[in-house]
């Protein structure tokens, strides 16, 4: 069992609840809730405290084992079931941010390249990602979750002066349906930190990182919705795809750092391809789970295949991506916010059968005679 530290924990955290999120789901907040968008990653994050709080739960049950063990030890014939269906959500989750950030890598560095060969690339780089293991996806988030956050910090330094606070009026008149078809969009993403359980024991996963980890990253949220609010408007930032990368666009500090984007860009990028890989690790975990046998390195390339296909053939678009967050909610919720205290009222460790407090059969004792006589035996010819 490999133990890390409550701050790569943290990190890890942070970069599963934010990286893909900033990407698409602030156009669609602001396009239901108009100037309140932040208070959707609020209310999100206030929904995902329930499910977070039956795996913290469920997990110190299995100090030594993480989810995907723990629901195969427990029942193993209908465990392995449960993980299938898990295994198909796995799988389109890694083909839709696949093919996001294929499209955002096509639209802002490599507009010249063709798709397909942009994902292959994209795709060789999260295999060799996954083979490493976990240490090495935990390893890479300790160094670019940080980088994404002083970037964040450094933007609130550069646009000072282009934020229009008018923009949040009426502050205290918020559109309560609009604010909740917006959280509807933003869960279905956030939702993405609940993935850590199933592939770090419950030892790693303890309250203090899984909370802190959730708490920096819906302030992380909550900033960059709100920034990006401030410097390209409601009107405008209901109608783009990608608002994060049209926020960094607006960042001119000199003529000759006019496209000081493609630096932030640059910076981006492999937070999300961490992300993405994390989630080809747990594809592969999952597969190995289910199949003892299996040796894990082995299956990562034949699922990236299978994800890059899938990546294609479910989303032909962004268009389709980005409607598709709507059904998609559903499903999250169905499976890591109520399943989880599904799992929490079922799986439980097996008890150990004890036999010191009961007597021995008569035959059982004759057995126990005749052995110690033979020690006693042996110890005498041994002396």
């Amino acid at each position: 069992m490999k133990q890390f530290t409550t701050r790569q924990i943290v990190l890890l955290g942070v970069l599963l609840e934010v990286s893909i999120t900033i990407v698409h789901a602030p156009a669609q907040a602001a396009d239901y809730a108009h100037q309140h968008a932040y208070w959707t990653c609020a209310v999100a994050a206030i929904v995902l405290c329930l499910p977070i709080w039956a795996m913290l739960k469920l997990s110190q049950r299995f100090p030594d084992q993480d989810l995907l063990q723990a629901v195969v030890s427990s029942h193993p014939v209908l465990g392995r079931m449960l993980l299938l269906v898990y295994l198909i959500l796995f799988l389109i989750i890694f083909a839709r941010d696949l093919r996001i950030i294929t499209d955002f890598v096509e639209i802002a560095l490599l507009p010249l390249t063709p798709i397909v060969v942009i994902s292959l690339i994209l795709l060789l780089t999260l295999v060799f990602m996954a083979k490493g293991g976990i240490s090495t996806i935990v390893n890479m988030g300790e160094i670019f979750a940080p980088v994404l956050i002083l970037t964040l910090l450094t933007l609130l330094l550069f646009f000072g002066r282009n934020m229009d606070f008018s923009v949040l009026r009426p502050f205290l008149h918020p559109d309560v349906g609009g604010v909740a078809k917006g959280s509807w969009r933003m869960l279905g993403y956030m939702a993405d930190i609940m993935m850590l359980p199933f592939v770090i024991s419950g030892r790693n996963y303890n309250p203090r990182s899984a909370w802190l980890g959730h708490l920096i990253g819906t302030i992380f949220m909550i900033m960059i919705v709100m920034l990006t609010e401030l410097v390209t408007g409601i009107p405008i930032l209901s109608r783009l795809f990608y608002p994060s990368y049209e926020l960094v666009r607006q960042l001119q500090l000199t003529d000759f750092l006019d496209r000081f984007d493609l630096f932030i860009v640059a910076l981006t990028v492999p937070t999300l391809l961490t992300k993405v890989g994390f989630e080809l690790y747990v594809i592969s975990l999952t597969v190995k789970r289910m199949f003892t046998p299996a040796w894990g390195s082995l299956i990562v390339w034949p699922i990236g295949l299978l994800g890059y296909v899938c990546s294609f053939m479910l989303f032909s678009n962004v268009v389709q991506i980005y409607d598709f967050s709507r059904e998609w909610t559903m499903v999250m919720i169905i499976f890591f916010v109520l399943m989880p205290f599904v799992l929490w009222l079922v799986i439980r460790p097996k008890r150990k059968e004890k036999n010191d407090g009961a007597e021995p059969s008569g035959g059982e004792q004759d057995k126990r005679k005749q052995e110690s006589q033979q020690g006693s035996g042996e110890r005498q010819v041994e002396l």
